[in-house]
């Protein structure tokens, strides 16, 4: 097991850091929000025209559609996939500021504890 001494100014440095992390995802979600609806807008209308223009009966017309939109409905699944997944970054990294937070109030009380200035 690794041993690190940890100071206060070490773990401000880290819950930084994290912050910063943070900020960046939920940038970066925001913009993966608004590609997963474009790209469900694209494979609605990729839908709903093939539907419209094809012939046959009401299953044959709907088949229809389902294959001439399949790559559309990927694509649209794979960036809400990719929502999901920042989503969850973003939930891990919370932990982490979490444990930071944890590790700094039991640092301070140990400094406390001991004598040892700020």
């Amino acid at each position: 097991m690794v041993v690190i001494d940890l100071t206060p100014n070490l773990i401000a440095s880290i819950l930084i850091q994290l912050s910063r992390e943070l900020r960046s995802l939920v940038v970066e979600l925001k913009q993966l929000g608004k590609a997963a609806a474009e790209a469900k807008k694209q494979a609605e209308i990729t839908y709903a025209r093939a539907f419209m223009s094809a012939t046959g009966t009401m299953d044959e017309r709907k088949q229809w559609a389902l294959h001439q939109a399949a790559d559309d409905r990927f694509a649209a699944e794979l960036a809400e996939r990719a929502v999901a997944g920042c989503k969850a970054a973003i939930q891990s990294l919370h932990a982490d500021i979490d444990v930071a937070r944890t590790l700094s109030a039991t640092t301070r009380d140990e400094r406390k504890t001991l004598g040892v200035a700020p």
